[in-house]
C-alpha cells in the first residue's frame, strides 16, 4: 500500500461572532435590617449590582498537519485529529492575585494552564476535548485537538473534570461532593456554556473551529470576612443548615437552570485567611444557616446564625463573622478511643494523640502523662464516664511521688488582650475505698515547651483552684472553673491528691473551655 503525503497549507486565522452576557450580580456590604446586603434573612435584604466581568468567549482555531492513517480504496492517508486553538476573554479589570482563573470577588482572570472540556456532538456520539490556556491573563488563548469530523452541536465546561454533557437534553450534570467547598475556587468553580446548534465539519483544512460559545458562571460567590484578632488565625470555616438543602451534586440546563441530585447540611472551607471568597452551588430553599470559624487552636466561634433565603447562580454575596466567643469542646474520635483507650494509661506514660487517630486534628497541640482517652471499659470495673468524651488521669496512692500523678495540658489559646476562660466538665472517680480525689487546674505561662518533666510539676498551675470529685458511688458531679488569660496561655490540669492508700483514677467527661 502506498501513502500519500497531502500537502503543507499554512493555516489561516480568522474571527467568528461571539455573544457576551452580563457578570456577576453583587451586593453591597451593608448589615441585615439596613437596606439588605448581606448574606442572609430573606431575598429583599440582597441588593445586587452588576458588576463588569464580561462573558467569557471562546474562539478555537486549527493548524493543518501531517495525515498517519491510510486508506484500503485510494491509498491516501487518512487525517487523524488536528490541532485547535481556542481563545477566551474576560473583563479587562480581572483579578490576578489568587491561583486559577484567579477570583477576587466577583472578578476573574485565566491562568496558564487551565483547562476546559469541550464536547463536540455528532448526532450520536459526543467526543470530549481537552483545551489548554496558552498563557494568564483577561485574554487568553485556548490549544487543543478534536477529530475530523461532521457535528450537529457543542458545549463546554470548566474546569476540565468528570462532569458530562448530554447534548440530547442540552444538560450538563456533575458531582462535587460534600467536601468541594474550598478557598482554591480553580478547584470547582464550574462554569458552563451555552451550546452551539448550527451543524458545522471539521476537515484537514479547518483552521478555525467554527463555534460561538459563551461561558455562564454556575455558583454563587460569597465574600467572607472573619473578624478574628490579630493573635488568631482560621484553620477551617463551617457552613451548618438545619436541613439538607446544601447541593454537592446536580444538572445544570444550559439556560442556567440548577436542579440539585444530591444534598447535606454541612460543608467546610479550609483556610488561614480572614478574608477570602468561596463558591457554593445554588439554592433555592429556605432554611437557618450557622457558620462556625475554627482557628488554629482548636476553638471555635459559633455567634454567626441567620435565615438563609437562597443562593442564585452567578450573584456575589458578602458575609460578616463576627467572632465574638470561642468555645472548645471535647469530642473524642473512634480512632483515639481505640488507640488511647482501656488501661493505656500504664504504658503510655508522656504522650501526644498521633495524627492518624485523630483526622480531624482535635488533639492537636495537646499533651497527656498517665492518661487515657475515652476508655470503653464496663462500668461494673469501676469506671463512671464510660463511652463519654473522656479524660481519664492516673492518681497514684497517698504518700508517694505525686509527680507520677496523671495531668494534661491544651493548646496555646490565642486572643488579643486579656480573656475570661471558663472551664467546665463531668467528674468522677472509680475509685474503690470511701473518699474523694483532689485535683488542680489553671493556666500555665505563655509559651511553656512542653516536656513530661512539665506535666509532672504542679508548680506550672498558675492562678490554680483545686476541686475534688466523689468517690464513685456517689455518682459524678459537674465543675466550673473561671481564669483569667493571655495569648499563648494553656489550660493544665494534674490529679492532686487520692485522699487514701489506693491508686484510683479521676474522670472527666465533655470538658469544655469558652474563652470571651
Amino acid at each position: 500500500m502506498n501513502k500519500l503525503l497531502m500537502p503543507y497549507e499554512a493555516p489561516e486565522l480568522f474571527l467568528i461572532s461571539v455573544r457576551v452576557e452580563k457578570g456577576f450580580a453583587v451586593s453591597s456590604d451593608i448589615e441585615p435590617g439596613e437596606g439588605g446586603g448581606e448574606l442572609g434573612y430573606d431575598e429583599t435584604n440582597i441588593q445586587n449590582r452588576e458588576c463588569t466581568m464580561k462573558k467569557l468567549l471562546i474562539i478555537a482555531t486549527l493548524a493543518a498537519v501531517g495525515m498517519g492513517a491510510c486508506s484500503k480504496d485510494d491509498g491516501v492517508s487518512a487525517p487523524e485529529d488536528l490541532r485547535k486553538y481556542v481563545q477566551v476573554t474576560i473583563s479587562e479589570n480581572a483579578a490576578s492575585d489568587e491561583t486559577r482563573t484567579s477570583v477576587d470577588g466577583t472578578t476573574t482572570s485565566w491562568v496558564a494552564g487551565d483547562k476546559v472540556a469541550v464536547s463536540l456532538y455528532n448526532g450520536s456520539t459526543t467526543e470530549v476535548c481537552e483545551f489548554t490556556a496558552d498563557r494568564t491573563g483577561a485574554t487568553t488563548t485556548f490549544s487543543g485537538s478534536v477529530p475530523v469530523g461532521s457535528y450537529t452541536c457543542a458545549a463546554a465546561h470548566y474546569p476540565f473534570c468528570a462532569a458530562t454533557f448530554d447534548a440530547v437534553n442540552k444538560t450538563f450534570t456533575h458531582t462535587w461532593g460534600d467536601a468541594y467547598c474550598s478557598t482554591d475556587l480553580a478547584a470547582y468553580d464550574f462554569m458552563f456554556s451555552t451550546v452551539y446548534e448550527t451543524p458545522f465539519v471539521v476537515d484537514e483544512t479547518t483552521t478555525v473551529l467554527p463555534i460561538a460559545l459563551t461561558f455562564r458562571p454556575l455558583m454563587a460567590r460569597i465574600g467572607m470576612k472573619l473578624a478574628l484578632g490579630a493573635n488568631e488565625t482560621p484553620k477551617y470555616v463551617t457552613f451548618t443548615t438545619d436541613d439538607n438543602v446544601l447541593p454537592t451534586a446536580g444538572t445544570v440546563n444550559a439556560d442556567g437552570t440548577f436542579s440539585a441530585s444530591a444534598l447535606t447540611n454541612s460543608l467546610t472551607v479550609e483556610t488561614d485567611r480572614k478574608e477570602f471568597t468561596v463558591g457554593l452551588l445554588p439554592v433555592g430553599v429556605v432554611s437557618k444557616m450557622s457558620v462556625h470559624v475554627t482557628t488554629t487552636d482548636g476553638m471555635t466561634y459559633s455567634d454567626k446564625s441567620f435565615q438563609l433565603a437562597g443562593l442564585k447562580r452567578n450573584t456575589h454575596y458578602t458575609m460578616n463573622v463576627p467572632c465574638r466567643t470561642k468555645r472548645f469542646m471535647l469530642t473524642v474520635p473512634d480512632g483515639v478511643n481505640s488507640k488511647y483507650g482501656t488501661g493505656t494509661y500504664g504504658d503510655n506514660g508522656f504522650f501526644q494523640v498521633e495524627p492518624q487517630y485523630d483526622p480531624e486534628s482535635i488533639f492537636d497541640g495537646w499533651h497527656f502523662l498517665r492518661s487515657e482517652i475515652k476508655s470503653d471499659k464496663d462500668a461494673a470495673d469501676g469506671d463512671v464516664l464510660k463511652n463519654r468524651n473522656r479524660i481519664q488521669l492516673q492518681a497514684v496512692s497517698l504518700g508517694t511521688n505525686r509527680a507520677q500523678n496523671g495531668a494534661f495540658v491544651t493548646p496555646p489559646i490565642q486572643c488579643d488582650g486579656t480573656k475570661t476562660v471558663t472551664v467546665s466538665f463531668t467528674a468522677a472517680t472509680n475509685k474503690l475505698t470511701v473518699g474523694s480525689v483532689q485535683y488542680r487546674i489553671g493556666v500555665t505561662n505563655n509559651g511553656a515547651d512542653i516536656s513530661e518533666d512539665f506535666l509532672r510539676s504542679f508548680d506550672n498551675i498558675q492562678s490554680s483552684l483545686e476541686g475534688e470529685c466523689p468517690w464513685k458511688h456517689s455518682g459524678s458531679v459537674s465543675r466550673t472553673h473561671t481564669f483569667t488569660v493571655t495569648n499563648g496561655q494553656r489550660i493544665m490540669m494534674k490529679v492532686y491528691s487520692s485522699g487514701g492508700g489506693t491508686p484510683c483514677h479521676l474522670e472527666l467527661a465533655d470538658f469544655t473551655y469558652t474563652v470571651e
